[in-house]
This record gives C-alpha cells, sequence and structure tokens, in this order.
C-alpha cells in the first residue's frame, strides 16, 4: 500500500512539473513570437550610452562612476554561444556626485570576445586570452532579451510563476538554470516582452552579487523588437538609512541600430587562447630591507613589515586564493610570527577581494573611519555561497565579537621596540575616499595604492602626471615625509627620485 502510494505521488509530481513546464513553453514561445526571436540565430546591435566602473566607487555610499560611451557594437551568435562587444570610451561626466575609477585620457578602445568556453580581449591587433572570464561572458548572452528566450527554452527545467510588479501589473516570470549553476529568471510582460532578467554570480567582496539586466522602451529593428538595455551589479541601499552601499548602476545602451541574422556573427578561437588556462597563484617575494617585503608576482601586490612578536600586511587585493599565497608566503619567511594586523589603503574591490580570508586567519583590519561601516557589512553580513570561503564556511568568534576592525581618521601608529609603521590618510583625492599610506620612518619606505603606478618591465610609462599623482605628492609634502623608496601595490619598487622627474620636479 505505501508503495502504490509514493508511486502515485511520484507520478502526481511528474505530471505538475510537466504542466508547468508546458506552461512555461507557452509563454516563451509567445514571447519569442512578439520579440522576434522566433528564427533568429544572431544578431548585431549597436548605439551609444555609458559604463560604470564596478567596484570603483568614490566613496561606498556612492554609485559606480560612470564612463561615456560614444561608439558600441554588439555582435552574437546564440547557436556557436559567442559574442564579440565592441566600444570606445571617454571620461565624459564621471558621476555620480565624487570622483572614483581611473581617469580616461583620450579614448580608450575595449574588444571583448567569448565563443563557447573561450574568452579574450582585443588591443588593437594583439589577442589577450582571458579564460577566467569565459564563464561569465557566456552566461551574458542568455541574460540577453533573445539569449534568455532561447535558453529558456532550451532548458530541461524551466519553471514559471506569476507576480505583481509594484505598479500594479501582473507579469510572469520563467526560471532556468544556466551553465549548471546560475539560477537565471525572466520577467515577461503583458505584451509579451522581456522586461527583466536576472541572477547571481559569485564575487570575493559582496559574495552572491545580484546581476540584472532591466529592459525598457523596445523598438522594431527589422522585425526584431531591441530595448533600451539597464544593467545592475550589486544591490543599491539608497533607501536605507544611513546608506551603506550605492554601487549598482553597471551599464546602459540606447541602440540606434541593428542588424538580424548577419552573417559575420561567427568567431574563429585563436590558438593562443585555446591553448590559455587561467595562470596559477605565485608569490614573488623581494626584500626591501631588514624585515620588509614585497610580496609580488601578480597585477596587486601585498607587502609584509616584521614587529617583534607579529607581523603587520598592508592590503589583500583581488581573492581568498591570493590571499592565502600571501598568509603562507608570509609563514615561511617568518614562521611562528602571527599576522596581526592587515592595512587596507581603500575599498575598491580589487584591493579589498582578499581581506576576508585575512579577517579569518586572525588579523584585525585598520582602515579609515568613513570605511567602517561598509567593510561591516561586506565583511560580516555578506555570505559567499555559490562560492563559499573560509570566513562564510567556519566563520571565527570575532566576526561576532565584532574585534575585526581598528579605525581612524588622519594617523594611525604602529610601534614596538623594533619598528615603527605610521598609517597616513590622503586628503583631497579624486579616486577615492579614505585613502591610506603606510610609512616606515626608520627605512624611509612608503606603501601605497593607485596614486602611483610606475611601469612593470617594458610597459610603457604614462605621458603625464594626473590627478592622483600631483594628490600624492602634495600629500607627502604636506605631512614632511622623508622617502627614498616608493613602494606601489601596482608595479615595481622605485626610488623617489623616479617619481620626482616623473613629476617634472627636482630634488
Amino acid at each position: 500500500m505505501r508503495n502504490r502510494l509514493l508511486a502515485s505521488f511520484a507520478m502526481q509530481a511528474l505530471m505538475v512539473s510537466s504542466a508547468v513546464a508546458q506552461d512555461a513553453q507557452s509563454v516563451l514561445r509567445a514571447a519569442a513570437a512578439a520579440m522576434g526571436a522566433t528564427n533568429l540565430k544572431s544578431i548585431q546591435y549597436s548605439g551609444t550610452g555609458w559604463r560604470g566602473a564596478v567596484g570603483q566607487n568614490y566613496s561606498p555610499d556612492l554609485d559606480w562612476p560612470r564612463f561615456q560611451i560614444t561608439s558600441y557594437t554588439r555582435t552574437i551568435d546564440f547557436d556557436a554561444r559567442s559574442s564579440k562587444e565592441e566600444m570606445v570610451l571617454v571620461q565624459g561626466n564621471n558621476t555620480p556626485r565624487g570622483g572614483g575609477g581611473t581617469p580616461i585620457e583620450g579614448e580608450r578602445r575595449e574588444v571583448f570576445v567569448v565563443s563557447g568556453d573561450y574568452a579574450w580581449n582585443l588591443q588593437g591587433d594583439n589577442v589577450i586570452p582571458a579564460p577566467a572570464a569565459a564563464e561569465v561572458r557566456q552566461l551574458e548572452i542568455w541574460l540577453t532579451p533573445h539569449g534568455f528566450l532561447k535558453a529558456a527554452m532550451a532548458a530541461d527545467n524551466p519553471t514559471v510563476i506569476s507576480r505583481y510588479e509594484y505598479g500594479g501589473e501582473k507579469v510572469t516570470v520563467v526560471s532556468f538554470t544556466a551553465l549548471g549553476k546560475y539560477q537565471v529568471n525572466g520577467t515577461i510582460n503583458s505584451e509579451n516582452l522581456v522586461g527583466r532578467v536576472q541572477t547571481w554570480v559569485p564575487n570575493p567582496v559582496v559574495g552572491d552579487m545580484y546581476y540584472e539586466n532591466v529592459y525598457t522602451n523596445y523598438r522594431d529593428f527589422g522585425g526584431v523588437m531591441l530595448p533600451t538595455f539597464h544593467q545592475h551589479q550589486d544591490i543599491d541601499d539608497n533607501e536605507r538609512k544611513p546608506n551603506v552601499s550605492g554601487g549598482d548602476h553597471a551599464f546602459g545602451l540606447n541602440v540606434t541600430g541593428a542588424q538580424v541574422n548577419p552573417t559575420v556573427a561567427a568567431l574563429d578561437v585563436p590558438t593562443v587562447v585555446r591553448e590559455a588556462t587561467v595562470p596559477p597563484v605565485r608569490v614573488e617575494s623581494q626584500n626591501l630591507a631588514q624585515g620588509v617585503w614585497l610580496l609580488g608576482g601578480s597585477s596587486h601586490n601585498s607587502v609584509a613589515v616584521e614587529f617583534s612578536d607579529h607581523v603587520v600586511v598592508v592590503e589583500a587585493p583581488l581573492n581568498e586564493e591570493r590571499s592565502l599565497a600571501v598568509i603562507d608566503e608570509v609563514a615561511r619567511l617568518l614562521p611562528n610570527k602571527p599576522i596581526r594586523f592587515l592595512v587596507s589603503t581603500h575599498h575598491h574591490w580589487d584591493h579589498i577581494g582578499g581581506m576576508r580570508a585575512f579577517v579569518h586567519h586572525g588579523a584585525t583590519v585598520i582602515m579609515h573611519e568613513w570605511n567602517r561601516p561598509y567593510y561591516e557589512e561586506v565583511v560580516m553580513t555578506r555570505r559567499l555561497i555559490m562560492n563559499p570561503d573560509r570566513l562564510s564556511l567556519y566563520p571565527p568568534e570575532e566576526i561576532a565579537e565584532g574585534y575585526t576592525f581598528e579605525t581612524f581618521r588622519e594617523k594611525y601608529v604602529l610601534h614596538d621596540n623594533t619598528r615603527t609603521m605610521e598609517i597616513h590618510h590622503i586628503q583631497g583625492l579624486y579616486h577615492s575616499t579614505g585613502m591610506l599610506v603606510a610609512y616606515l620612518p626608520q627605512e624611509k619606505i612608503l606603501v601605497e595604492a593607485d596614486l602611483y603606478s610606475p611601469p612593470r618591465g617594458a610597459q610603457a610609462a604614462p605621458a603625464a602626471p594626473n590627478r592622483s599623482n600631483r594628490t600624492f605628492y602634495d600629500n607627502m609634502k604636506r605631512l614632511k615625509l622623508d622617502v627614498e623608496t616608493i613602494v606601489p601595490i601596482h608595479g615595481p619598487a622605485v626610488p623617489m627620485s623616479t617619481f620626482v622627474s616623473f613629476m617634472g620636479e627636482s630634488d
């Protein structure tokens, strides 16, 4: 009897599941017909708009700074799972308020390509493999309005529900799993147009990051309906008081032209891209002075400074994997000395992506007081589920007890009988609020991030000092720092004389 009941329940569940899938397919077919997606194999659309510098806002409570897109073209081949995105950026009106990001001098052309499991960038004729970007770029094809419809119709398990939007409109939400891991939800309105596609992607700073495309103002281009594009990355909490995390607007495009089923959509994957792999994390140590090491080997450096019974690390960039490698290298260089403090120069995502690893390791984070609410949110309340880190899997007691952060406004000093480290706030900076530098007066070493990035090897040097360089130089004079060596988070350590010469000054 029990087995017959279980079999009956299973059959009913299968019937409900099949009915839901059938209802989803009906909704998707109606939307495909209304939007001209039924016979759409490829598309190329162009326009103008803006792009946000995600993770680079001037202060944590502001939106991502925006750069103007003067020319944009994207070509997608849905069957080949390929996309070529080309744009020209200029500085434009770098708003909303404040600054942020890295200023663009003149025009900057960017080309991002994905074909199946392969991704690369183009710089002129140079092919730059980007294997780590392949998955999200492929996902973004299925986040376009027509890509969503095609992926949802091909999915094994689309589901459908209805709800009422804030304004009172009843909409249908179709959901499926893309690439085996991403939940993708598409909202279809009463006109059978895709109004929103949303998902979540793993991010080392904010955890499972909300990723949403909003589509409005559809127009007919040769039988295919195309909207105005608007993208959000992360969630804006401007309605909360106080506002802590304001960055979310990532991309906007006004479509001005389109070609339906262009023959140019197919892409050949260069051999160098097929052979490329994500490079392993490595840490290369350079001894700068007694007990001071530059920890390089990546696009971002850290610096380790030895004290009598502990270690201070300046900066935890990129992600947990990088920070764990730095922690291991510090243990090799200075066995049996714990990392007691981490100095975080500023709140930009590429500079705090590995901070959680140091917090889990037991370090106290020294930061500017303006950044504390944001750091408390991303370290203490965000949880990484899609790609969990050690802080998510094994949260230490210090998180609940609040022993994680040390803040100050203008100057903070770490001192024992062997060494002194001064940490100073950089005033008047356009790049970000709460920027810190670490100064070792005995060694005359200054550690900084994004204020001066000397070229590596054959890399071309900037033509002239930018606004951040000038602010940095003015602050060194204001603070009366006696510097012999500048240690950047980006680039090699250089003599102070090199920077002075770059600034067009004399010693």
